[in-house]
């Protein structure tokens, strides 16, 4: 008859550590090789670990590595793919608990908004044909002198125009000053802000959602922004990746179809999550621009403001 001990009823089963009494190559699909439960999936439902060999394969290291760093097991994709292809859908479906499928919205903002101001640092600057030839640089003759850009000034116009800086407005001092100084230092600083400030702004839309479609919590509403303000992001960063390509025709094009799908697809999305005619999504839809356009540009002109004083 044995004898009930607790102590070894609660251990968990031990993993040798011995390279002779290692598991067998397929057990680790049936228990976890770090607490030893029963699996049921790729995962462990005790601690967490994922079901892998104790010893993987270089191209398992390599898969393992990819669906850590873009996919979250394939989830990224999926997201992306049903909030570009269906407006709207994938705030329905968090909405109704079906979310195992997606990455969180937080993640899929941060992280469009992470992509698109680090290519908005590195995006060329126009200077092309519209079949894609770069025109020879244009320059300018002063006084019999050296040849100048004409967006260049001189460090004497420089000095001169910040003598002149007591005639305008207080506030804007200091962001002239700084723009006169060093103006890539200035953009860099306010590309740098920029995220943070469109960041705080999305309550903020959410509480006008909220004041055209009421009956709807709070947390509805914030997941409807998030998605809105990432796909936005995700349209300019396929707009800033056509400018890499130097070709102004492509460019051109391409900015026009975001301009005009930009609205189109909030349209959808507003009717496919919310509901409402068509003459009533668009009614709303001019209200929240406008108050959206009331909160946000002070906003982003403060920071502007705010960055050039500390620069």
């Amino acid at each position: 008859m044995s004898t009930y001990s607790p102590s070894t009823a609660t251990q968990p089963p031990t993993i040798p550590l011995d390279a002779s009494a290692a598991p067998a190559a397929s057990s680790w699909r049936v228990n976890c090789l770090n607490c030893g439960s029963r699996l049921s999936g790729p995962f462990c439902s005790e601690c967490g670990q994922r079901a892998v060999p104790p010893h993987p394969k270089l191209h398992e290291l390599f898969g393992e590595a990819v669906a850590e760093f873009s996919g979250w097991d394939g989830k990224f994709a999926e997201t992306l793919k049903l909030l570009v292809r269906r407006p709207g859908q994938l705030t329905l479906e968090f909405l109704s608990g079906r979310r195992a499928r997606f990455i969180s919205p937080l993640r899929l903002y941060l992280t469009s908004s992470v992509v698109f101001f680090l290519l908005a640092t590195a995006v060329p600057i126009a200077k092309t044909t519209f079949i894609g030839v770069r025109p020879p640089p244009i320059s300018v003759q002063k006084d019999n002198g050296p040849k100048q850009d004409p967006v260049d000034i001189t460090p004497e116009e420089r000095a001169e125009m910040l003598r002149q800086l007591d005639s305008s407005p207080r506030y804007l001092r200091p962001l002239i000053r700084q723009a006169l100084k060093d103006p890539k230092q200035l953009e860099a600083n306010i590309l740098e802000a920029m995220p943070k400030a469109l960041f705080a702004l999305l309550p903020v839309f959410a509480l006008i959602l909220s004041l055209f479609y009421r009956g709807r919590r709070f947390a509805d509403h914030l997941y409807f922004a998030i998605h809105l303000h990432a796909f936005v992001f995700v349209a300019l960063i396929l707009n800033d990746l056509v400018k890499f390509t130097r070709v102004l025709t492509l460019s051109v094009v391409c900015g026009l179809v975001v301009f005009l799908w930009l609205p189109v697809y909030a349209h959808l999305a507003l009717r496919r999550v919310y509901g409402g005619s068509q003459l009533s999504t668009l009614a709303k839809e001019l209200g929240i621009s406008i108050l959206y356009a009331f909160a946000s540009i002070p906003a982003i002109v403060l920071l502007v403001v705010w960055v050039a004083a500390r620069s």
